[in-house]
């Protein structure tokens, strides 16, 4: 392999004196991978995936199937059952889904040719959960925008190169926010950056109401020069 010599432009970089070698920033295009909750398809992210890529032309988007069959109706996936779930067993299902979460994930980045820095998890529901989870361990994305998700337990630890947007509607019936508002408090606590978004008539589906501000929090917590659209 040739290395550029000090002074040596070599190839793929300006030459000392070129303007564009002062004033342009690398460019990094962002892997934007998207979680649907359980029993849903990669399809339901599809009204998500549109605003993404309109606001970062640049951004590599992934949204792919969790890695078991739904398996209370014909259709879609899930990361784990929540047949007769309830606060006890939770947390074993979360922690058996998350080697197959893991290898998905970076799965995807080895694909794309991305790693941790440029990653942006963005979760709804069960893939929020799935996303928060996997970042208490792993330095696996350097943001996570978890919509309607919660910890299940609350974590003890945070990797804090990973920055945490939480989008939640006040009106869920289904995923109380009061676990967001949980979640947010612990996190501050571990000394985490995070944001909570509550969304006054928010319920528990990717409608405008929640798209939006989750769209927001994956432009304003960007570190990226990626070309966003103003």
């Amino acid at each position: 392999m040739r290395h550029a010599a000090p002074g040596d432009p070599g190839p793929g970089n300006p030459a000392a004196g070129d303007p564009a070698a002062d004033d342009t920033p690398a460019q990094v295009s962002p892997l934007v991978i998207l979680l649907h909750g359980v029993g849903g398809t990669p399809a339901d992210m599809a009204p998500l995936a549109a605003l993404v890529e309109t606001a970062l032309p640049r951004a590599r988007i992934a949204a792919p199937p969790a890695a078991l069959p739904y398996d209370l109706g014909p259709h879609g996936f899930q990361w784990f059952s929540v047949d007769d779930i309830d606060e006890a067993v939770r947390p074993g299902r979360i922690a058996a889904a998350l080697d197959a979460f893991v290898a998905t994930v970076e799965a995807l980045q080895r694909a794309h040719g991305a790693g941790p820095a440029d990653t942006v998890l963005v979760g709804f529901s069960q893939g929020a959960i799935m996303a928060l989870a996997a970042c208490a361990q792993h330095w696996l994305a350097h943001h996570v925008v978890a919509i309607a998700g919660r910890f299940a337990p609350l974590p003890v630890c945070w990797e804090r190169r990973t920055v945490v947007s939480l989008v939640h509607g006040r009106m869920d019936g289904v995923m109380p926010v009061a676990h967001s508002e949980l979640a947010a408090a612990r996190l501050a606590e571990l000394g985490a950056d995070v944001r909570l978004q509550l969304v006054p008539r928010g319920i528990h589906m990717l409608t405008p109401a929640l798209l939006a501000p989750a769209v927001h929090a994956v432009l304003e917590e960007s570190t990226f020069d990626i070309g966003r659209r103003r």
